[in-house]
């Protein structure tokens, strides 16, 4: 564990009891903060109710129930329009008719299935479809198999098609991914396996957008609706995301007690260690506990702790990840023929030892794409060695994996400078040196040297990915 390696004591309680009167005392002083600020906010109905997740879906389906004077489901048709179009065959959902929103349904088989956060249900051109709720706006950790078994319900109890399956995976900020104990996007098996269709949407980013811009702007709903969601958004926005100077003074505070100042970017290797120990630390203590203390303060901590994790991981990615896609784009956006096409990059799992950062087609992750591997904050930040492989991700695309990876053995593709075929879903594996580190290059230094990658070294690996998944 990253805490041992630290301390150089392993399995020491008191050690560990130790760092969690930390964590405590520092998460305590974080929610005083938070409640300084929230004294200057004027009364919110939402603040006062200290909303759990079931609260937030509660509320969502609530307002998904709402109908015109048309009694249509004006909100579901803009919340279906905005996350769902142009994935999985959004054209049948248009105009959906018998439609029925449940928070926390229930079902005969509950005790086998699990318990849904949420579910819409709903025909349209004869075809019966079901979008299921899960709602972690605050975090809360992953079940084993709990999205398989609710998509197993709804193909086995409820006869419908895994073709019109939908999971929308609420989250607070967008950091937050399934686990792959639930669900893996990247690699589910066929009887679980919905694609596109299972939508990440975060609260921060998504909800907030689409209650503001669909709802509020639209000019078209009654203040008696208008008037809940102004409050509610206004809630997510100081409280729950601490949306004003609040947020950057939290992180401010949290800074300064963990490394003595505030300059992300004068971070050191260590410091950056101590991030995210920290982060594992509060972790640990909102799925456990901690003896003897009140830990109520914690969910403030981890709400900023992550905050602060983001905006360490922009500064080392941000740059790196705008020029690859902005390289790749302008290289074949001639031949980006399909609509919304375009090259798109993510960075996942940076705070460990195994972080990576996909770039492909769109989001279809599950289908073949580029990968920096391993690739971390540290990485980016102090290494100079990295490696940039071609994966063909998912059992539809073993077939395309061994088709590749045996004309490049008989070399009917140049092998790029550098390369080595690849086992398994791994094509290739380009092994990359560089003078300084990633992060720490200047723009025309990353332009030159990304360039050079994607459209000389790489290049055959992207026409593959173009001729087959963006055309």
């Amino acid at each position: 564990m990253k805490e041992q390696k630290i301390l150089g004591i392993k399995n020491n309680p008191i050690i560990q009891q130790m760092k969690n009167e930390e964590i405590i005392k520092t998460a305590k002083a974080l929610e005083t903060e938070k409640n300084k600020a929230k004294s200057r906010h004027p009364y919110n109905v939402f603040t006062a109710w200290n909303m759990n997740e079931n609260d937030h879906t509660k509320l969502l389906m609530a307002l998904l129930r709402y109908q015109g004077l048309d009694g249509r489901p004006a909100l579901l048709t803009s919340f279906l329009d905005r996350f769902a179009k142009g994935r999985g065959g959004m054209i049948h959902y248009k105009s959906p008719k018998d439609v029925c929103i449940r928070f926390n349904p229930r079902f005969e088989d509950d005790a086998k299935y699990g318990f849904m956060d949420g579910l819409i249900t709903f025909t349209a051109n004869a075809k019966h479809i079901a979008v299921i709720i899960e709602n972690k706006i605050y975090d809360a950790p992953d079940q084993d198999d709990q999205i398989r078994r609710y998509i197993t319900h709804m193909t086995q109890e409820e006869s419908i098609s895994l073709d019109h399956v939908w999971v929308f995976y609420l989250t607070g900020d967008g950091l937050k991914e399934v686990d792959e104990k639930s669900y893996d996007p990247d690699g589910e098996n066929e009887k679980t396996n919905i694609g596109s269709r299972f939508v990440s949407i975060d609260y921060k980013y998504g909800i907030l957008k689409w209650l503001k811009e669909d709802v509020l702007e639209a000019r078209v709903y009654p203040e008696s609706l208008t008037g809940v969601v102004r409050a509610y958004v206004q809630s997510l926005e100081k409280d729950v995301f601490c949306g004003d100077d609040s947020r950057e003074r939290l992180k401010i505070k949290l800074c300064d007690s963990l490394f003595g100042h505030h300059k992300l970017k004068a971070l050191k290797e260590a410091e950056i260690d101590k991030l995210y120990d920290f982060r594992e630390g509060v972790q640990k203590i909102r799925k456990e506990g901690a003896e003897g203390q009140d830990t109520d303060c914690v969910d403030t901590a981890y709400g900023v702790i992550k905050s602060v994790v983001f905006d360490v991981e922009q500064m080392a990615f941000d740059a790196f990840e705008k020029c690859s896609t902005e390289i790749l784009n302008n290289q074949w956006k001639k031949e980006l023929k399909m609509k919304g096409s375009q090259w798109m990059a993510k960075h996942r799992g940076v705070g460990g030892e195994k972080g990576f950062v996909q770039i492909g087609l769109s989001e279809e992750w599950g289908a073949a794409h580029l990968e920096w591997i391993p690739v971390n904050t540290k990485s980016m930040l102090w290494g100079n060695q990295y490696k940039l492989e071609l994966h063909a991700e998912g059992r539809n695309n073993r077939d395309k994996a061994d088709q590749w990876r045996k004309k490049f053995k008989e070399q009917a593709f140049m092998l790029p400078t550098g390369c080595t075929v690849g086992q398994s879903r791994t094509v290739l594996v380009y092994e990359v040196q560089t003078d300084k580190p990633i992060a720490k290059m200047g723009k025309k230094e990353l332009e030159s040297f990304l360039k050079k990658v994607y459209t000389e070294e790489m290049n055959v690996c992207c026409r593959l990915l173009v001729e087959d998944y963006g055309k």
